[in-house]
């Protein structure tokens, strides 16, 4: 019987490839004006997202905080144009956390889906990224709220899963995880023991070996899916 249902915060609660992919504009923009030339014009945003992601797995494993990663980032694509300023990667860091924030804004069916399910089980967050709900509005939904930079665990490792376990005293058995990620959430979550759905707005084939428990377009459906679970027997 599912009693605790866990959710990912980045692209299954909220928007965040649209803020991300603003907030790398703004800091693009800034960073032509201050910095004016061939090499920096070359840079585009998607540039930015590769290299960030290079840098991402470059450090997975051992860095959880991806607001180090993000910064780090910076500084690498600050290097490939040729430029070494530790005062510009840390103001353009601070610009796109800045207009992050700004931007990031739920999806239009994250405040019914948790209405729907608040009065019958127990809701927490559990996120590698470092939104806080608070700054949505959301907060008071999640009990508890486990950031993956806080306690230096990151999904899809189950140790960042069973930190969520212990701190809610329900076994995985009764649990279940709702995130977007097949290899960071969907995995996790089933390593840990959990059973997990699958948010596929998009509709987007499966290309991996990752089967969710269920998968859904929508998060107005993860009531209907979560009740079948509780009566079963």
């Amino acid at each position: 019987m599912i009693r605790l249902v866990a959710f990912d915060g980045d692209n299954t609660l909220w928007d965040f490839e649209a803020a991300m992919r603003s907030a790398l504009r703004s800091t693009l923009d800034e960073l032509w004006t201050v910095q004016p030339g061939p090499s920096t014009a070359a840079l585009t945003v998607e540039r930015m997202i590769q290299i960030r992601n290079r840098v991402a797995a470059e450090l997975e494993g051992r860095v959880a905080d991806l607001a180090v990663v993000r910064y780090a980032a910076f500084e690498r694509t600050l290097e490939e144009v040729g430029i070494s300023d530790a005062a510009l990667a840390a103001r353009l860091n601070a610009m796109f956390f800045a207009v992050k924030a700004q931007q990031l804004q739920p999806f239009e069916d994250v405040v019914p889906a948790l209405d729907a399910v608040s009065g019958r089980f127990r809701i927490a967050l559990l996120t590698n990224g470092n939104t806080d709900p608070a700054q949505l509005g959301l907060d008071h939904y999640f009990d508890p709220i486990v950031f993956a930079a806080t306690e230096g665990v990151a999904k899809p490792d189950p140790g960042i899963f069973r930190v969520l376990l212990d701190r809610t005293g329900i076994p995985a058995e009764d649990s279940a995880y709702v995130g977007d990620s097949l290899s960071d959430d969907i995995a996790g979550a089933r390593g840990a023991g959990m059973r997990s759905i699958w948010v596929n707005r998009s509709g987007d084939p499966n290309p991996t070996g990752i089967v969710p428990d269920a998968e859904v377009r929508s998060l107005a459906e993860v009531p209907r899916v979560l009740e079948g679970w509780s009566e079963e027997r």
